[in-house]
């Protein structure tokens, strides 16, 4: 029951991408942070970072949560390496998602289409376009804890209602994500050691597998 969850949160935040990037929109005057953090990340070319990741979904008695590294570079994709609850491997590369269990030696690979803008998948991309995806409904800062709060709504309808970004507000880095739907599931990422424009190896996006492991391909 678990590993069937597990797969299923796997390929989650990728539906979020549906009807992002399908129709082009005026951008509305930006708030100057908003400027700031288009401005920062359009010039992203590689990301690194460690995450923790929690699913609420209504009618679950028992949260999910993983834990792991992200890895996300220009032209190569993003990979992710899941530490928690199980040791599993991630890659997002060509509009493919390859799921990679070294255990039992098996990659499924799952057709994810050309539609963009989804979160986690093109993180970097969607924040350096923000009002071209979302209208943002909010913006606020805790002199507290220095943190940048923004509130956005898609402007396309899809499964997510809101969705809330915490933003280190002296450089702008990633701190945490919270993703709302419309069926109230709640998904929370929260990004530690976020590492900008620094070396990644070409390997950690590699889907060449070794000869014996069996790879199942199907669509979605």
């Amino acid at each position: 029951m678990i590993m069937r969850f597990f797969i299923y949160f796997l390929i989650l935040p990728f539906l979020f991408s549906l009807g992002f990037a399908q129709t082009s929109y005026a951008a509305p005057p930006s708030n100057p942070i908003i400027k700031k953090i288009e401005s920062r990340y359009k010039n992203v070319h590689s990301m690194s970072a460690y995450f923790y990741q929690k699913e609420i979904i209504p009618g679950y008695s028992q949260n999910m949560v993983f834990k792991g590294y992200f890895y996300y570079k220009h032209g190569d994709g993003m990979t992710w390496f899941y530490e928690y609850p199980f040791h599993k491997k991630q890659i997002f590369k060509n509009n493919k998602l390859y799921i990679v269990n070294n255990q039992i030696k098996k990659v499924s690979v799952i057709n994810m289409g050309k539609k963009k803008g989804g979160f986690p998948p093109n993180v970097v991309e969607v924040l350096g376009n923000l009002t071209k995806y979302f209208k943002v409904e909010a913006v606020s800062a805790n002199s507290g804890s220095g943190t940048v709060t923004i509130e956005l709504k898609p402007l396309v309808i899809q499964r997510a209602k809101r969705i809330y970004i915490d933003f280190n507000g002296k450089n702008f880095k990633v701190e945490s994500l919270k993703i709302i739907t419309y069926q109230g599931q709640i998904i929370m990422f929260r990004y530690k050691d976020v590492k900008l424009n620094e070396y990644i190896k070409d390997s950690v996006f590699s889907i060449h597998f070794p000869l014996d492991y069996e790879i199942m391909k199907e669509n979605r």
